[in-house]
């Protein structure tokens, strides 16, 4: 699972803002037997939590496929439909939950929360989501509905310790020009972005723009750009048959060797390295 320790922002304090601001309601647990090579798709609508419990599962329709092993976990918030499909027999418990109130922290939240041998990792999360699932039980429980709201904060926790989240995630920006910079940067970080250019997205002076958007993220624009697209670079070489030289030209870099020693600095490794460390190259 990519890792990256840079998170930007305040870290700390807007983790509790997230978790304090989630709640959630159980509306059913299910232990699905799922034969191997079958698909089982799972429509739009209500969050799930996902753990494995027997076999291999594929994940798919939520960005790359992901493969789920026992003790595997994922968690869905904002209701997204996928399929499950068995690459053997396998054991899955699902717990279908709904957010409870509207609070802002649940657009925090990403399209999907994986975490590998989460029962190792969780083993408290992992007893309690198993009996949600196993017990199944009435839709609005109170004290189901704490159980699914603890576990889900605790999911959100763990991948957030465990570098799992990606260095935006809790990036806070209230100002709306700083926002439209931010924004471009992620649509298009092949781009050729100067300061300059930048800061007449956000419909500011260079000088003005730099010092707020240094504020607001901890860095200054440079070094942003630079770890979106180291960030996306990883995420471009984990799968098969893309060169380093392909995802170079794609970001933006003038060369392989310039894109090397950005990657290396960001990693400790080079892009090759990375690669064949995930037995990718």
């Amino acid at each position: 699972m990519t890792a990256d320790s840079d998170v930007v922002g305040t870290p700390a304090l807007g983790l509790d803002d997230v978790l304090a601001g989630l709640q959630w309601r159980c509306a059913r647990g299910e232990v699905l037997d799922i034969a191997a090579c079958e698909n089982r798709s799972v429509a739009a609508g209500e969050a799930s939590a996902v753990l494995v419990t027997g076999g291999l599962l594929r994940v798919e329709d939520l960005g790359d496929p992901c493969d789920l092993a026992p003790g595997d976990f994922l968690f869905v918030p904002h209701g997204h439909g996928f399929t499950m499909r068995a690459l053997s027999e396998a054991v899955v418990l699902r717990v279908r939950m709904a957010p409870a109130g509207t609070s802002g922290a649940l657009g925090a939240l990403p399209r999907r929360v994986l975490l590998t041998e989460f029962a190792e990792h969780e083993p408290m999360a992992e007893a309690l989501l198993r009996n949600l699932a196993e017990e199944g039980g009435h839709p609005h429980g109170v004290l189901r509905d704490r159980v699914a709201t603890l576990v889900a904060s605790i999911a959100v926790s763990s991948w957030y310790a465990r570098g799992c989240a990606p260095s935006r995630w809790l990036l806070r920006v209230d100002d709306p020009g700083l926002a439209r910079a931010v924004a471009a940067i992620h649509a298009e970080p092949g781009r050729e972005w100067t300061v300059e250019a930048l800061a007449r997205v956000a419909l500011a002076s260079r000088s003005g723009f730099a010092a707020r958007f240094r504020s607001a993220t901890g860095q200054p624009p440079g070094r942003y750009l630079s770890a979106v697209r180291i960030e996306l670079a990883q995420r471009m070489l984990s799968r098969d048959g893309v060169s380093v030289a392909a995802v170079a030209n794609r970001l933006g870099y003038g060369s392989d060797t310039a894109f090397g020693r950005a990657f290396r600095r960001h990693t400790g490794v080079t892009p090759s390295q990375w690669q064949r460390r995930r037995g990718r190259g």
